[in-house]
C-alpha cells in the first residue's frame, strides 16, 4: 500500500522535474492573474467534507464539498451575509461551520472595522448571526469550540467602551450566557480543553499582566506583571493552560531570542523544558489536539516546515517527504480519528496541488489543482539566498530567476515584502513568477524588522522605515551588481502595502539606483498611516506597539520618509495603483500621491480599482494591473525577449 502511494508521489515529482528543464515560454497574464478557485481547505472531524475558500464571480465565498458515500451529492456555497469581508473559518462538530466576517462601518464620525461571528447549519442551509447586537466592534473572537460542535466560547466586547467578557453560546439555541465578565485592560482570554477559561493577558502602556485561576469556580489571581521584552520571563506571546492541573504550555522568546513552546507552571510561574525550539528562527505556530497535547510544531527557516511530535504522523511525513524531495509536502486537514488526511504539495515553481490521502489503504487522489491555468506551463527556479548589508547584517532573500537566461547582466525586479512585520518564505509567488517570464530577475528580500527570525532581527528594524530598511533593499541590488548577474542600469522595484512604500520611497529618495518604480496598495504617507490605527494593520509578537517602533525617535520628523512630502525629489516613472476599498490602508494614501505627482508634473501612472480591497478579488482587475506591470515595464525598463 505504501508503494502504492510512493509511485503516485514520484510520478508527480519527476513531472516537476521535466517541467523545469523546458525552454521559457511566454505565459499571459490571465494564466498568472487568474485567482485560485479553491483555498484553505478543512477535513470534516468525521472525514467526510471539505471546507474551503472559493471565488465565484469575483466573491469570496464558502465551499462545503461532500467527499463520497451518502455526503457525494452535498456540494453548497455560501455568500457572506451583507456582502461583508470572510475573514477565517473552521468546523464546529461535523455538521456546522462557523466563520468570521466584517467590514467598514461608521461610528461616531469615524471609519471603524467590525467584525461578527456567524454559523452554517449544513442539515437546513441556515446562516445564523451570533451576538449581532451584544457585540462592540470585535465579535468574532472564538476561544473554544467543544467536540461536538453543540457550544462554543467567544470572547467579545458588549459596546465599544467596554472590555471583552467571555460568553458561553449554545449553538442549538444561540442563546448565550457570560462566563468571565470583563476585568481593565484584559484583551485576551484563553480556555483549556475542557471549555474552562483559565488566563487572561492585559496591558496597559508599557507594562503586562496574567491573570489565572486552576479551576472553574476559583477568582483570577495576578501571576505575573511585567515589562514588555525587559522581564526574565521574556516575552510571553500566549498561554495554553491544560485543563485539570497547573501545568501547561507558553509560547515564548526568552530562551535564545526566538519564540519557542514550552512547558509552563502556573502555579510557580515558571517556564519549563522546551517542547520545540530553534537555533536560527521563531516557531510559526503549533498543533494541539483536541485532547489537549501538542502533535505538531510549524516553523519556517529558508522554506515551511513541521516537526511531528505524535510518532504516526512523523512517520507518514517522513514517508511523504521521501517521495517527493525538494518540495514542500504539508498535511493541512486531519480527521478525528487520524485516517484521513489532505495534503499540499508545491514548490517555489509549482503553485501546488491538494490530494486527500488514507494511510492505511496507501492512496492519494487528487483533490485540487487550485491553479489550473498553470497546470504543465514551465514556471522559474526559486533560490535561497542571502547577503551582507552595509552595517554587516546577514539579510535571507529568494531570488526567482528566468528560465533559459544566462545568469550575467540581467534586468533585475527588487519585491519587498508587506507588513512589513511577516517574512517572505519559499513558494509559488505569482507575481515573481510573471516578471520572471518576461526575463526579470526578482529579488525578495527579507530586510531587517521582517519577523521569523528573531527578536534581535526585528529590534534592528524599529524607527528604520524608509532608513536601514530601506538600505537593506538597496544593499541587495549592489550585491547583485557587484556579482555581475545584474545590470546596474536596468533595475525597478515594485511591491504592496509597504513593499509600496518602499518602491514609492525608492522613487524619491534614490532615482540613482532605479529606472522605475511600481505600488500597489502603498503608503505614502507614514505619519498618516499611524494614525489610521487598524486592528489588521498591527502584528503580534515583536509588535504590539508597532506605532512605537515605527515612530523610533520621538524627535523624528516622519515626513522626512513620507513620499508625499518628498514629490519634488521624485524624478523617475511610477506606477501607483489600489483598491478603492481598501480598509488595511487606506486609498487615499495613493490618491493624495498621485494629486501631488499630477501637480508637480511628475511622470506617473495611477490605476484605482473599484470594489477590490488590499488585494485582487476579481481576476479582471489582477489581470489588467498585470498587463499594466507589463506595459510599464517594456516603456521604461526592456527585459529583452523571451521565447514564444
Amino acid at each position: 500500500m505504501l508503494r502504492r502511494m510512493t509511485l503516485v508521489l514520484l510520478c508527480l515529482a519527476m513531472g516537476s522535474a521535466f517541467a523545469a528543464d523546458v525552454p521559457a515560454a511566454r505565459i499571459s497574464a490571465e494564466d498568472f492573474g487568474a485567482l485560485p478557485f479553491l483555498s484553505g481547505p478543512k477535513l470534516s472531524p468525521d472525514g467526510t467534507k471539505v471546507l474551503a475558500r472559493v471565488f465565484v464571480n469575483g466573491q469570496r465565498r464558502l465551499l462545503v464539498l461532500g467527499l463520497g458515500g451518502a455526503s457525494k451529492s452535498a456540494s453548497q456555497t455560501y455568500s457572506m451575509p451583507d456582502s461583508r469581508d470572510l475573514l477565517w473559518y473552521r468546523w464546529a462538530g461535523d455538521n456546522r461551520v462557523l466563520f468570521g466576517f466584517g467590514g467598514a462601518i461608521r461610528s461616531q464620525g469615524e471609519d471603524m472595522y467590525s467584525s461578527r461571528l456567524a454559523m452554517i447549519d449544513l442539515p437546513t442551509g441556515k446562516i445564523s448571526t451570533i451576538a449581532r447586537k451584544e457585540s462592540g466592534l470585535d465579535g468574532d473572537t472564538v476561544i473554544y469550540v467543544d467536540r461536538d460542535g453543540r457550544s462554543l466560547l467567544m470572547s467579545l466586547q458588549k459596546t465599544i467602551y467596554e472590555y471583552p467578557s467571555v460568553w458561553r453560546v449554545n449553538l442549538d439555541t444561540l442563546e448565550m450566557s457570560a462566563v468571565v465578565h470583563q476585568h481593565d485592560h484584559v484583551w485576551d482570554w484563553y480556555a483549556d480543553s475542557s471549555g474552562v477559561v483559565r488566563a487572561g493577558i492585559g496591558a496597559q502602556g508599557k507594562r503586562w499582566w496574567l491573570l489565572y485561576r486552576k479551576e472553574s469556580t476559583g477568582k483570577f489571581v495576578k501571576a505575573l506583571n511585567k515589562e514588555f521584552e525587559s522581564s526574565d520571563k521574556g516575552d510571553v506571546e500566549r498561554f495554553i493552560p491544560i485543563d485539570g492541573t497547573d501545568k501547561g504550555y507558553a509560547v515564548a522568546n526568552s530562551r535564545n531570542g526566538r519564540y519557542g513552546l514550552y512547558n509552563y507552571d502556573f502555579a510557580n510561574e515558571t517556564l519549563g523544558e522546551a517542547i520545540f525550539e530553534h537555533p536560527s528562527v521563531d516557531i510559526d505556530d503549533f498543533y494541539q489536539s483536541v485532547q489537549g497535547g501538542i502533535t505538531a510544531v510549524f516553523y519556517t527557516d529558508d522554506r515551511s516546515r513541521v516537526a511531528w511530535l505524535d510518532p504516526k504522523m512523523k512517520k507518514i511525513q517522513e514517508e511523504i517527504d521521501a517521495a517527493i524531495p525538494n518540495r514542500i509536502n504539508r498535511v493541512i486537514s486531519i480527521d478525528r480519528e487520524g485516517d484521513k488526511m489532505l495534503v499540499w504539495t508545491g514548490s517555489g515553481s509549482d503553485p501546488g496541488t491538494i490530494y486527500y490521502y488514507e494511510p492505511a489503504a496507501g492512496a492519494m487522489k487528487r483533490l485540487a489543482k487550485p491553479y489550473e491555468r498553470l497546470a504543465g506551463k514551465p514556471l522559474a527556479t526559486v533560490e535561497v539566498a542571502s547577503y551582507r548589508a552595509r552595517d554587516g547584517l546577514d539579510i535571507p532573500a529568494y531570488l526567482t530567476v528566468p528560465t533559459g537566461a544566462e545568469p550575467k547582466s540581467l534586468p533585475l525586479i527588487v519585491m519587498p515584502h508587506g507588513g512589513p512585520f511577516v517574512r517572505d518564505e519559499w513558494g509559488y509567488d505569482s507575481w515573481a513568477q510573471f516578471l520572471a517570464n518576461r526575463g526579470y530577475l526578482v529579488l525578495q528580500p527579507n530586510f531587517r524588522g521582517s519577523t521569523g527570525y528573531g527578536k534581535a532581527f526585528v529590534e534592528k528594524g524599529m524607527g528604520q522605515w524608509g532608513r536601514a530598511m530601506q538600505d537593506d533593499v538597496d544593499d541587495g541590488v549592489k550585491w547583485l551588481v557587484d556579482s555581475g548577474r545584474v545590470d546596474p542600469k536596468r533595475v525597478c522595484i515594485m511591491g504592496a502595502s509597504y513593499g509600496g512604500y518602499a518602491a514609492m520611497w525608492a522613487a524619491a529618495r534614490n532615482p540613482e539606483i532605479y529606472r522605475c518604480a511600481i505600488s500597489f496598495a502603498g503608503i505614502s504617507d507614514v505619519k498618516q498611516m499611524l494614525r489610521y490605527d487598524r486592528k489588521s494593520f498591527s502584528a503580534p509578537r515583536y509588535f504590539r506597539s508597532w506605532q512605537e517602533k515605527v515612530q523610533g525617535s520621538d524627535e523624528f520628523d516622519l515626513g522626512l520618509v513620507s513620499p508625499l512630502k518628498m514629490v519634488d525629489k521624485f524624478s523617475i516613472p511610477i506606477l501607483i495603483a489600489h483598491g478603492s476599498k481598501d480598509e488595511n490602508v487606506p486609498p487615499s494614501q495613493s490618491v493624495k500621491l498621485h494629486d501631488a505627482l499630477t501637480k508637480a508634473g511628475k511622470p506617473h501612472e495611477f490605476v484605482l480599482y473599484k470594489d477590490e480591497e488590499h488585494g485582487f478579488s476579481n481576476p479582471q482587475n489582477a489581470v489588467d494591473f498585470l498587463q499594466r506591470v507589463d506595459a510599464f515595464l517594456g516603456a521604461n525598463n526592456p527585459a529583452g525577449s523571451v521565447s514564444h
